[in-house]
């Protein structure tokens, strides 16, 4: 019998390889069913999505502080739900309110996330928004330039947040939500 000769493999060289992809960061804060409703809840841990380090009184008041994002899904029956969290700590107390918004810019697409729930005011506070389906496909595809987050301070004063200026914050992690939102699939 004739002895079968494997063809051998093509070697690549490394520099021709593709391009690494981060991990996905699929550690959770909380992954698990009610057991009184059946209900799935899965919460991603919070990640650091801009810091304000300027004192500088012209830089949105001299405020400083930061905010971050966590993203949960919640299943019950056959209704899915996703929602964007936003935690803030500052150096002066901020609200949140129903004028409260995000707002998420990708070249020419600014998608708006309305903030649900009552006012909250304080040093430390949390809010969220819903994560309609068409704002997750869109976010799962397309790197984030800005994002905007609208709080009001001391009542009247409307504090936006723009992440794209290197040199006040951290910068914005562009593929935060197509990473976070694979956690989900």
């Amino acid at each position: 019998p004739q002895k079968k000769v494997q063809p051998k493999a093509q070697v690549t060289p490394q520099n021709k390889s593709q391009p690494a992809v981060k991990a996905t960061p699929c550690a959770w804060q909380k992954n698990e069913v009610d057991p009184f409703t059946g209900a799935a809840v899965k919460i991603t841990n919070w990640e650091v999505v801009g810091f304000i380090t300027s004192v500088n009184t012209a830089v949105n008041n001299g405020l400083t502080g930061d905010y971050k994002f966590s993203i949960s899904e919640n299943i019950q029956h056959k209704d899915t739900s996703c929602v964007l969290w936003i935690k803030t700590s500052t150096s002066q107390s901020l609200s949140f309110n129903k004028e409260s918004k995000i707002l998420i810019k990708s070249g020419q697409t600014i998608l708006t996330i309305n903030l649900i729930g009552e006012t909250v005011s304080g040093r430390n506070i949390t809010s969220n928004g819903i994560l309609g389906r068409d704002a997750r496909k869109f976010l799962k595809k397309h790197p984030v330039d800005m994002i905007r987050m609208q709080l009001t301070g001391d009542g009247n004063t409307v504090i936006n947040v723009d992440l794209k200026n290197v040199d006040t914050y951290n910068k914005l992690e562009s593929d935060y939500f197509i990473r976070t939102l694979r956690c989900f699939e």
